[in-house]
């Protein structure tokens, strides 16, 4: 039941168990969302940790090391050195 707000209330408005049961659904509506939007923000929370532990840094810094020692050849297409960093970057 979607929650209707009485906006009109006047000084001497008798208070009625229906305005009462009317606040309490209202109150109990409002949690019960509470609850369900905190489960999916908790779920996109961990997915997005997910996503990020598989991206290599963040693409500006690659978790990638090696002193490239096992390789007898290589061929760099692009890359630069990063004199801040001292490395290469491919």
């Amino acid at each position: 039941m979607s929650y209707l707000a009485k906006t009109n209330w006047t000084f001497n408005d008798p208070v009625t168990e229906y305005d009462i049961n009317r606040w309490e659904q209202g109150i109990a509506d409002a949690h019960a969302q509470i609850s369900v939007l905190a489960a999916d923000v908790s779920n996109l929370k961990t997915r997005m940790n997910t996503l990020e532990a598989t991206l290599p840094d963040g693409f500006t810094r690659n978790n990638f090391n090696d002193d490239l020692s096992t390789i007898s050849s290589i061929r760099v297409v692009r890359g630069y050195y990063n004199e801040v960093q001292s490395c290469l970057e491919v």
